[in-house]
């Protein structure tokens, strides 16, 4: 089984196109001005065996819920296999939630903001 569609949408969506650890943006221009993408789609969840959090008994392999969106880097650091212990799977689906929430409060401020800059567009222009 491969990723859906539906499920790597809203992977890099909750994610804000941002490492879930260092916040870096995961795809952007290069210095010749190429968009490059260094992001990687992460199984907190192995489903190979000998895998990185390998557990024959998951079976939700590739769905959002066991995946998480990082840099080329973090997915290197986590999935080492002498630096597994510092990355089990709760672990990686508690850095999950509290990036994608960092994501939602950083876009809620900002649609916020938009709105309000909207609002006193249309007050301006008698539109309200």
């Amino acid at each position: 089984m491969s990723i859906s569609d539906k499920d790597r949408k809203q992977l890099w969506a909750k994610s804000g196109n941002r490492c879930a650890i260092c916040k870096e943006e995961l795809f952007h221009p290069n210095e010749t001005g190429v968009d490059i993408n260094i992001g990687e789609e992460c199984h907190i969840i192995s489903s190979t065996p000998g895998g990185p959090r390998y557990d024959a008994n998951y079976g939700k392999y590739d769905t959002y819920q066991n995946l998480i969106l990082l840099c080329c880097k973090h997915h290197k650091e986590i999935d080492d296999k002498n630096n597994i212990v510092n990355y089990p799977p709760q672990r990686l689906h508690d850095i999950k939630l509290q990036h994608e929430e960092w994501v939602s409060e950083r876009l809620g401020k900002a649609t916020k903001k938009k709105d309000k800059d909207w609002n006193a567009i249309f007050r301006a222009l008698d539109l309200t």
